[in-house]
């Protein structure tokens, strides 16, 4: 039961991470895209909607080389999952066993025993081996426009996971202080030991945050891919028409040149009288004259 539960949950994971994955490249808003598959995925109506619309409308040039830095950071990002989940529910449902043997039958524990360590194993194999991957990958790519590209799935992958653990930790917390201030209240129907499901995804999702803290953020390398990464420039938008190009301005009418050989009139703006181009003043009132 454990085991098939995982299963279906890992299988669902895998196809919205690639979807969020893939719209994340594609500037086709990946969290609204990620929400649906989370919350209506096992519809599939997300996922046929977005292979309809993944390409049509203004999008990011992809890089080459999608598919197989995709494939990477899902699988990685999957088995992370597959690991927490086994890690949450061995810190769980053992404690749960040692406090009180009524909080899990015989045959209960042993299924959530047997069906945590497979997660563990298999999770904690695929994360490392596809993760060791991606990084060494990223480290050889020489052409900066699939450099980019992959760093940007790179920091989002890590981004995201730092942010699950948060969101996890914060929701385990709140259960765990609830049930606990419920049990100091002796309100009704709460079960002494109803805090003790959110015990395992708090711990494993507080040591998720401080290692990727700590050995991935903080790292020199990551530092210096991230130099390097902030030096590209961003790929190029397409997808969408061409903006007509701006007509220039018609050229003012030359101004009107009187003829040659002849010499302009002036005449005197206080009295009207004629006077002659070099005039400083006028000869009949004594204005003086501005230039022209």
């Amino acid at each position: 039961m454990w085991a098939t539960s995982i299963g279906f949950f890992i299988l669902w994971l895998a196809l919205a991470m690639w979807v969020y994955f893939d719209a994340t490249e594609r500037g086709k808003g990946s969290i609204g895209w990620a929400l649906a598959m989370f919350f209506v995925g096992w519809a599939l109506v997300p996922l046929i909607l977005y292979l309809i619309f993944r390409d049509i409308g203004a999008r990011t040039a992809v890089a080459p080389g999608a598919g197989r830095r995709q494939y990477l950071y899902i699988v990685s990002f999957v088995g992370f999952a597959t690991l927490v989940i086994g890690l949450s529910l061995l810190i769980s449902t053992s404690i749960a066993r040692v406090i009180s043997e009524d909080a899990i039958g015989d045959e209960g524990y042993r299924q959530a025993l047997a069906s945590s360590v497979t997660a563990i194993i298999i999770g904690g194999a695929v994360r490392v081996y596809h993760w060791l991957r991606a990084e060494r990958r990223l480290s050889s790519i020489a052409e900066d426009e699939e450099f980019r590209a992959t760093f940007f799935l790179h920091r989002t992958y890590l981004y995201t996971l730092f942010g699950v653990s948060w969101i996890i930790a914060f929701l385990s917390g709140m259960w765990l202080l609830g049930v606990g201030l419920a049990n100091a209240f002796a309100v009704e129907d709460v079960e002494p030991v109803g805090w003790l499901p959110a015990l395992g995804p708090l711990v494993v999702a507080l040591l998720a945050v401080g290692t990727h803290q700590l050995f991935s953020f903080e790292t020199t390398s990551y530092k210096q891919l991230l130099s390097r990464f902030e030096a590209i420039p961003a790929p190029a938008v397409i997808g969408v028409s061409a903006a007509a190009e701006a007509q220039p301005a018609p050229a003012p009418p030359p101004a009107a040149r009187a003829p040659a050989g002849t010499t302009e009139r002036r005449f005197c703006s206080h009295c009207g009288a004629r006077v002659e181009a070099d005039d400083v003043f006028c000869s009949s009132c004594g204005e003086g004259l501005r230039s022209r």
